[in-house]
């Protein structure tokens, strides 16, 4: 046995004993919606809307996870999701049919309008969270591309 074989075993960690695989730890539970979003007070194409936004919050998170992501980020995702989003719909469904056409008179615009618009705000700001997340992925590529271009290169003049 030469003498790394002996370093590397004096300084290895010791083999762990046989016994029962640990369990996984469970993963958490899927979100229960806040609110039912596929009511039929909800206009048809906010409900598309909301469906894009949610899953667009979904993956957001998820990228988050993967991420070391600034509290104040994640914590505006889950405000999105747990209160502005259903706070929205619900203010929308609660106007009385017949008042409707007040919010039309006082803003030019129709509430499934102002609605439409809000979600398309809000899908907006999520966007640009995963485009601000994905600029993380696309440099760290870019860096680790460029480490493995110099590391490995035929070009080095010191070699």
């Amino acid at each position: 046995m030469g003498l790394f074989d002996s370093l590397r075993k004096m300084f290895a960690a010791p083999e762990p004993e046989a016994g029962p695989a640990p369990s996984a730890a469970p993963s958490p539970a899927p979100r229960k919606p806040a609110f039912d979003y596929d009511d039929e007070r909800v206009p048809t194409g906010a409900r598309a809307k909301i469906r894009a936004i949610l899953a667009s919050l979904t993956e957001v998170e998820a990228m988050m996870d993967r991420e070391q992501v600034q509290a104040v980020s994640r914590t505006e995702i889950e405000l999105m999701r747990d209160e502005h989003l259903p706070k929205l719909v619900k203010s929308y469904i609660d106007i009385p049919a017949a008042h409707r056409a007040e919010i039309f008179r006082k803003a030019g615009k129709s509430a499934s309008f102002i609605l439409e618009e809000s979600l398309d705000t809000m899908q907006g700001r999520i966007d640009e969270i995963a485009r601000n997340l994905a600029q993380h992925d696309l440099d760290a590529f870019s860096s680790n591309a460029a480490f493995i271009s110099r590391r490995y290169s035929d070009n080095d003049p010191f070699g």
